[in-house]
């Protein structure tokens, strides 16, 4: 199951072709554009909770804890950040497409190597090369939906089979997700040469499957659910955490925990699935306001002369990233790494870094 559930890639391969547009379409001002229509659902989203959970870890045992779960997500925004940051450079290794994505995927089983032979650590490398490897060869899936469907399945088949074959011969292992008590080395965190060859697969079945897609998408009531759904996609992404274990909890209180796969616990995930779904979208069509809202107050307030600098492009990941660790309920405690953090500081972090990205033109455009 854990192989039909690990869509990330897709993600990160749909967001390349997004980026690669908008720096094709308007190359200087593009950095600052992307960094803000991210950084800002992300802004209410860390504000909403840390002023709720924060004065609460005064008082309520376990609000750090809570802090933490809620912020665990944000890890993808942090890494996606990172390399919506690095287009400029990285559009430009498309030229050799062959050449750049050997030497990436020869990059991420050398960091594979290291983390089992050297240090634990340098596995978290793989953070940003797996999603950058799926994100690299994003920028190609408009020319690879053009090629021969045949093509595409044989380098799928490949692609998937290689990875199968890592995982089963070790010491990768055999589930693509985290599990709780697995003995071998999680494929999820960080990701590894099995989920980046996987994902490749995905990329290429995506391509094979764009002419049947683009009939689907052609009616008008399945283009606007997906397109509904797609102009919300950040705001579902971040706050149906929240839904997710609050559906979890109803479950617990009404002793839904029937054994795994009987036809009582579909009934109950689907349901469950559902409902977080349509509360998710709703929700985030509310917080939809409160991101427009921050964007035109920094509109109002820019600058001609403020322009995004690369210290402002590595400053929004890392503050991203430093929050996922930290969570929203820690006033001084260990972020990411270990390194000592505080929410309230992160906080007013990304609140800086927004006002030093508002000069040019009107990003909520």
């Amino acid at each position: 199951m854990t192989w039909t559930l690990q869509i990330l890639p897709l993600f990160f391969a749909a967001g390349a072709v997004t980026n690669r547009g908008s720096w094709e379409r308007n190359p200087a001002d593009y950095l600052r554009r992307r960094l803000l229509r991210l950084g800002a659902p992300a802004l209410v989203y860390s504000a909403f909770w840390t002023a709720l959970l924060l004065p609460a870890a005064l008082v309520v045992p376990g609000a750090d804890l809570v802090g933490r779960f809620l912020s665990q997500l944000l890890w993808f925004l942090g890494v996606y950040a990172a390399l919506t940051a690095a287009v400029p450079r990285t559009v430009r290794w498309m030229a050799r497409p062959v050449l750049t994505l050997a030497l990436w995927l020869g990059a991420i089983a050398l960091v594979d190597a290291l983390r089992w032979n050297v240090h634990p650590t340098i596995g978290q490398l793989n953070i940003l090369l797996v999603w950058g490897f799926h994100h690299q060869v994003g920028f190609h899936l408009p020319a690879l939906r053009r090629a021969r469907a045949a093509r595409l399945v044989a380098g799928a088949a490949a692609a998937i089979g290689t990875a199968v074959a890592l995982a089963l011969v070790g010491p990768y292992s055999t589930s693509l997700l985290s599990r709780a008590g697995d003995p071998e080395p999680s494929n999820g965190s960080p990701p590894t040469l099995v989920v980046a060859l996987y994902g490749l697969g995905l990329v290429l079945v995506l391509a094979a499957l764009w002419p049947a897609l683009t009939r689907l998408l052609a009616g008008e009531r399945v283009y606007r659910v997906v397109a509904g759904f797609g102009a919300r996609a950040v705001g579902v992404y971040l706050w149906h955490i929240p839904l997710v274990a609050l559906v979890v909890g109803v479950a617990w209180l009404f002793r839904f925990w029937e054994p795994a796969l009987t036809p009582v616990w579909w009934l109950v995930h689907a349901a469950g699935f559902a409902v977080v779904l349509a509360a998710a979208w709703a929700l985030a069509g509310v917080a939809a306001r409160g991101d427009r809202a921050v964007l035109a107050w920094l509109a109002r307030r820019r600058s001609p002369r403020v322009r995004p600098t690369t210290a402002l492009a590595v400053a929004l990941p890392l503050v991203l990233l430093s929050i996922f660790g930290t969570g929203f309920g820690t006033w001084w405690g260990t972020g990411l790494l270990g390194a000592p953090s505080s929410s309230a500081v992160n906080l007013v972090l990304l609140a800086a870094v927004l006002w030093a990205l508002r000069g040019g033109d009107d990003p909520a455009r």
